[in-house]
């Protein structure tokens, strides 16, 4: 039995001002994008396009959660210290 190599997200391994032009017209023309995805490419390619938008907004998600506690912290600690 031989063993195939596991399947790679063509759309992860863009540059990400490739991956911005592909978010950007999949997102303005949202339903049609996808169905178009799904006509022309198959549902592999659509899954993969799906999987990489869910997992770049999670990780914008997340880096912008970790900023904005670093900056409320760091407002907390000015106003403490200037209390103090």
């Amino acid at each position: 039995m031989t063993s195939s190599a596991p399947h790679e997200n063509p759309f992860l391994k863009l540059a990400w001002f490739e991956f911005l032009v592909v978010q950007t017209l999949t997102l303005a023309f949202f339903p049609v994008s996808l169905l178009v995805c799904f006509v022309a490419f198959g549902p592999q390619m659509t899954r993969d396009l799906i999987n990489a938008l869910v997992r770049d907004w999670l990780q914008t998600l997340l880096i912008l959660v970790v900023l904005a506690v670093l900056v409320l912290s760091g407002i907390v600690w000015g106003v403490l210290s200037w209390l103090a």
